[in-house]
C-alpha cells in the first residue's frame, strides 16, 4: 500500500505505509535502484553487497513498487518541493513516530537529498533515519544534521571487519555472514524481529556500529 502525496503541478510521489518483514508498522520513502546510476554502478562490483541487491529483486517481484519507486526517483530528483508540497505526516492516520528514508534505493542527486531533508524538517515530531552509501552526494551538499534525523552510512562490502564511520554520520550499518561473524567475534546487534520495537537505528545514542546477519 502507498500514501499518495499530491504536488502543485498535479504530479505526486508515494510513501509506502505498509512495510513487510522486519519493517512492519513502519513507513518509508523509497526510490528505484534500477534507474539510479549510482546503484547500477555499485551492482557491477561483485565485491559489493549491492551485487546482490534485494531492492532490485523486490522491484522484479512487485510491479506496483517498481512503478512507484521509479516515479519517486524522477519527481524527487527533478525539483525542490515547494513548502506547501512537503507533507505534514502527522495529519495521516496511523503515522508512526519513526520513519525510514531509502529502505529501497539510494540518493539520486543533491535535489533528492535536499527534498528528504525538507520532509524531515517539516515533521520534527518524527525521528527519521536516512540510509545511504552515496557519500559523493552527501559531501556535495554537506552532511545535514537535524535533531530528528539519524544519518546512517551503509557499508559497501559484505563482511567488512573494520567498518568506518564517516565524519558527521550517526551510525554505520554492516552485514555479515554467520560464519564470518562467529570467526571474527562480530557483535551482531541487529536481530530484532521488528525494527519498530528495536529502534536501535532510530535512536540517537552511543551505539554507532549496527551489525546484521545476511539473509
Amino acid at each position: 500500500m502507498a500514501l499518495t502525496i499530491k504536488l502543485n503541478n498535479n504530479d505526486h510521489f508515494k510513501i509506502t505505509n505498509e512495510m513487510t518483514g522486519k519493517m512492519q508498522k513502519m513507513w518509508s520513502l523509497n526510490t528505484s535502484p534500477s534507474t539510479n546510476k549510482f546503484c547500477l554502478s555499485m551492482r557491477q562490483n561483485p565485491n559489493y553487497i549491492c551485487s546482490k541487491c534485494y531492492s532490485k529483486a523486490s522491484e522484479h517481484r512487485w510491479k506496483s513498487a517498481r512503478s512507484a519507486w521509479s516515479h519517486n526517483s524522477a519527481v524527487l530528483s527533478s525539483k525542490l518541493l515547494a513548502d506547501n508540497e512537503v507533507p505534514d505526516l502527522s495529519k495521516y492516520k496511523n503515522c508512526p513516530d519513526i520513519f525510514r528514508m531509502q529502505a529501497h534505493g539510494d540518493l539520486v542527486n543533491d535535489i533528492h537529498y535536499r527534498n528528504l531533508i525538507k520532509i524531515a524538517e517539516k515533521n520534527s515530531d518524527i525521528m527519521f533515519a536516512l540510509w545511504t552509501k552515496n557519500l559523493v552526494i552527501v559531501r556535495m551538499v554537506g552532511l545535514i544534521q537535524l535533531d530528528n534525523l539519524i544519518n546512517v552510512f551503509s557499508t559497501f562490502e559484505l563482511n567488512n571487519p573494520h567498518p568506518y564511520l564517516p565524519i558527521g554520520f550517526d551510525k554505520v550499518f554492516s552485514v555479515y555472514t554467520k560464519e564470518f561473524a562467529e570467526e571474527n567475534n562480530i557483535n551482531i546487534n541487529c536481530g530484532a524481529k521488528e525494527c519498530f520495537s528495536c529502534r536501535l537505528c532510530y535512536t540517537k545514542n552511543n551505539i554507532m556500529f549496527i551489525n546484521e546477519i545476511a539473509k
